[in-house]
């Protein structure tokens, strides 16, 4: 049985003008471990999904079941990484992360919750700044603070909402790298769903990535593997045959939506011409 299975899922909101489909029909099975993308366009239905794992919102059809449990609501088993860090002000780095800390690891001694949040913020090399507050460090060092806290509280499953979105490209890049890290050094037994518009990102970290067909009422269009060697390092990684392969082939997937769009714009300004 596979770990996190969503089955047969559909999530519907009633609005104004009626009911409006996010997602419909979708399927997908995840096993223990892997890292999977999902990636489409805006307003695909992205982070429905990923907010239907989270316990966030329900499906008006379907199920989610992680580790042979449906998910009925949060839970200390699922941890998220948002865009926008969602760090408390008021907090020191370190003090952000015990926080967290000390809410979900309830069984452990105040000794031993210091000792994970050190351990932690050492692995994202943030240990000197870990007096600071959120105002006073960089947006990649916030974002090192937000994965940190997330892999401490040691959740069964990692959902990231386009968690490098906002960050320059050399930042992107060393922060994909301290993600691998940190989950190669759980022996990579944390599962780990991301949200993203970047194709790049989704091949070099994933194991598979589902494309979204545009929304409302958006599906899985397909799923595509991504056999690429393990571990992965940025320079050996883009430049094998196989990740430029699977680069270009979703490069042209969304991109075919894109064309199809202005060719039926186009159709129609003829019209009114």
């Amino acid at each position: 049985m596979s770990y996190l299975k969503i089955e047969n899922m559909e999530i519907a909101f009633h609005t104004l003008k009626g009911k409006f489909v996010a997602v419909n029909d979708i399927n997908l099975e995840v096993e223990k471990g892997q890292i999977i993308s999902i990636i489409g366009h805006s307003g695909c239905g992205k982070s429905t999904i990923m907010n239907a794992i989270g316990g966030m919102v329900f499906p008006t059809k379907g199920k989610v079941v992680l580790n042979g449990k449906e998910i009925k609501g949060p839970g200390p088993d699922r941890g998220i990484v948002f865009q926008n860090y969602s760090l408390l002000p008021w907090l020191t780095v370190y003090q952000n992360i015990f926080e967290a800390v000390d809410a979900a690891l309830k069984n452990k001694s105040k000794a031993e919750k210091h000792e994970v949040v050190e351990k932690y913020l050492k692995m994202v090399n943030l240990w000197e700044h870990r007096e600071k507050y959120p105002k006073q460090i960089s947006g990649g060092m916030k974002q090192r603070v937000a994965i940190a806290r997330a892999f401490a509280i040691d959740p069964e499953v990692l959902l990231l909402d386009e968690p490098f979105g906002a960050l320059d490209a050399l930042t992107k890049a060393s922060l994909h790298i301290e993600l691998l890290k940190l989950w190669n050094l759980t022996h990579r037994s944390k599962t780990i769903v991301m949200v993203t518009h970047d194709i790049e990102e989704a091949v070099f970290l994933s194991d598979r990535i589902v494309v979204m067909n545009n929304g409302p009422a958006a599906t899985i269009r397909e799923i595509e593997e991504v056999n690429l060697p393990r571990p992965r390092n940025k320079k050996d990684t883009v430049n094998l045959p196989e990740y430029r392969t699977i680069r270009e082939r979703l490069l042209s997937l969304l991109v075919e939506k894109v064309a199809l769009e202005e060719s039926e714009f186009y159709k129609e300004e003829e019209k009114a011409a």
